[in-house]
């Protein structure tokens, strides 16, 4: 388990900003020219990059300096295998990463926390003045461990640099199997009947003609999640909602598009992941199809029993909320597939579930 923890780096005089911007421009370009050659020779596979490939390129970067660029590159290019249509990458994101031989941390004595030792072109190392915060304090203080790796970057606001913070995970032995639906109306409604963050549809309406309306959504998002009680949840089961824009299967209206495109669904899965991480809860993901529209009472799928935020079961008459009647199937689905396998699309009925699972 990961946590990443951010120092801004605006108490530095200008002579050390223009070395970093400097150090940093250099290192940016040398980056996408070894990305370029490596592109033209499809090497997209190896885990080093031979130093054939970069030994000729002109910059006044340290060996050390070419390695670590040429390992980031080497990383973008392996990126691309993972996208239905590859292209090659442009470097737009100014950051490096750079691990305890360009960087080091050190305790201040002074009126600032910590003094960073960075390495420069061709230079004695600088030292960067910077202050402790609380969300840093809290990683400090805890049974956290600071990674040797980092990243210092540039953007429009300044310089900042990321420390990286790792704790091993050990997941709960007991708890609930619980499943949980994300929607549009209702953030989240878990199979326990615990429903989490209601006005998420108002939110999305009332700031959608804001600037910046997506962090306000996102704020709203990690602020409703936080209240999830994990304390009986051993497994949460979510929907793998990760390319359901982008379904060709299942094309949405535009109407359902433009709604979609205001639903931080991305937001939401991200930091479910992050809280379960930090409760010890196993966090597993099912196929989506069929969520909404199976009965979870005599498991037969129907398109026409769910109508709006309602479902009404025409095989046997339950009846129940959708988001909860869908929660609850996701639950199931992923104790089924536990049994049988994963699910095709094509299955119209889902077997029934052993109830003494859940007790």
């Amino acid at each position: 388990m990961i946590r990443r923890s951010v120092i801004p780096l605006n108490n530095i005089t200008k002579a050390k900003k223009d070395k970093i911007n400097l150090l940093i421009s250099n290192y940016v370009k040398f980056e996408q020219k070894v990305i370029n050659t490596l592109w033209n020779h499809k090497i997209n596979y190896s885990r080093f990059v031979d130093k054939k490939y970069f030994q000729k390129i002109k910059t006044p970067l340290t060996e050390r300096y070419k390695q670590c660029a040429s390992k980031q590159a080497l990383a973008v290019v392996k990126s691309q295998n993972k996208k239905e249509n590859k292209r090659k990458p442009v470097i737009k994101n100014k950051s490096l990463e750079l691990d305890n031989r360009f960087i080091k941390i050190e305790n201040g004595k002074n009126s600032f926390d910590l003094w960073i030792k960075l390495s420069i072109l061709g230079e004695r190392p600088i030292y960067l003045p910077a202050k402790k915060h609380y969300h840093l304090n809290n990683y400090l203080n805890s049974d956290w461990n600071l990674k040797d790796s980092c990243r210092l970057r540039r953007n429009r606001k300044g310089l900042f640099l990321d420390l990286f913070f790792e704790k091993e995970q050990e997941l709960k032995e007991k708890g609930e199997i619980v499943g949980l639906d994300i929607g549009y109306r209702k953030l989240a409604v878990l199979s326990d009947g615990e429903i989490i963050g209601k006005d998420l549809r108002e939110v999305i309406k009332k700031f959608y003609n804001r600037k910046k309306s997506h962090l306000i959504v996102k704020e709203y998002i990690n602020k409703e999640l936080k209240k999830i009680n994990f304390s009986n949840i051993n497994v949460l089961v979510v929907e793998d909602l990760k390319n359901v824009k982008k379904n060709k299967k299942h094309r949405f209206t535009r109407h359902i598009n433009r709604l979609l495109s205001n639903w931080a669904y991305r937001q939401a899965l991200f930091k479910l992941e992050m809280l379960c991480e930090e409760n010890r809860v196993y966090n597993p993901q099912v196929n989506p199809f069929g969520t909404s529209q199976v009965c979870n009472q005599c498991k037969v799928r129907d398109k026409t029993n769910r109508k709006d935020e309602r479902y009404e079961c025409r095989h046997c008459g339950w009846r129940a909320d959708a988001d909860y009647n869908s929660a609850l199937n996701i639950r199931d689905f992923w104790l089924v597939q536990g049994e049988y396998g994963i699910l095709s699309e094509n299955r119209s009925c889902i077997p029934m579930v052993n109830r003494d699972i859940l007790l």
